[in-house]
């Protein structure tokens, strides 16, 4: 059985993607646009698949973040699952609808967190299609190994958010993210700052507020740790 990687351009979906296609059983990678994301990332995934000669097939989400924010706030901890079935699940089911009986692969880690480590699963289930982690047991350090030592790169929106930028939803933001995107992405952040005038509440404000009470895992969204986060501003060079 061959598999779709779940690629986000970080290291984590990097690197599973290559060690599929090292045993033979990646068929291609799948991105899913959220439409609240960088602008950069978008090209970035698309380039980096094409370099790794890596087939990429990108879904385009249906739902709209704007009216989900218009209607429900900005999302925290608690809303994140229900954010990323609206956000990500929808490709999900794109991808099902294409393929039927196929997999799914992600770039999760038992090691990421504490949380991930209760929760993590080597297989695990959305909409209904079954999705495995071929890097389940990996320790960071050993991610990280691989990653270097095949030269590997990751979208350069780390460089400033220590994310891969694919998801803006802003559930596990972190302290000082809001102000980055400001000053680095000023058009992402207009778009942000007219639905915070619009619904009263601040982005990313009920992450920092309720940070030590994460409980959901996702395996569409692999780069929310703060633990995560903070390993990359000290991960070993490329």
């Amino acid at each position: 059985m061959k598999f779709y990687c779940l690629y986000s351009g970080g290291k984590d979906s990097t690197v599973a993607a290559s060690v599929l296609q090292e045993q033979g059983l990646l068929a291609g990678c799948i991105a899913i646009d959220t439409k609240i994301r960088i602008p950069e990332w978008r090209d970035f995934v698309t380039q980096y698949c094409e370099k790794q000669n890596w087939p990429l097939k990108i879904y385009d989400t249906s739902e709209d973040y704007d009216r989900l924010v218009r209607k429900y706030g900005f999302p925290g901890p608690g809303a994140h699952g229900w954010f990323m079935s609206y956000l990500k699940g929808r490709g999900v089911q794109q991808f099902k609808s294409e393929h039927r009986g196929q997999c799914l692969a992600s770039g999760v880690r038992k090691d990421e967190s504490e949380r991930r480590g209760r929760s993590t699963k080597e297989w695990s289930v959305m909409e209904g299609v079954p999705i495995y982690a071929p890097i389940f047991d990996w320790t960071t350090e050993k991610t990280w190994e691989y990653f270097n030592y095949h030269k590997h790169q990751r979208s350069p929106v780390y460089e400033i958010l220590c994310i891969s930028g694919d998801c803006l939803c802003g559930a596990f933001a972190s302290p000082g993210e809001r102000e980055l995107i400001r000053d680095f992405y000023p058009e992402v952040f207009e778009r942000i700052r007219k639905l915070e005038e619009e619904t009263g509440e601040i982005w990313g404000a009920r992450s920092c507020a309720n940070r030590k009470r994460k409980k959901n895992s996702n395996a569409l969204c692999v780069d929310c740790d703060l633990k995560e986060k903070t390993q990359l501003f000290n991960a070993p060079s490329t």
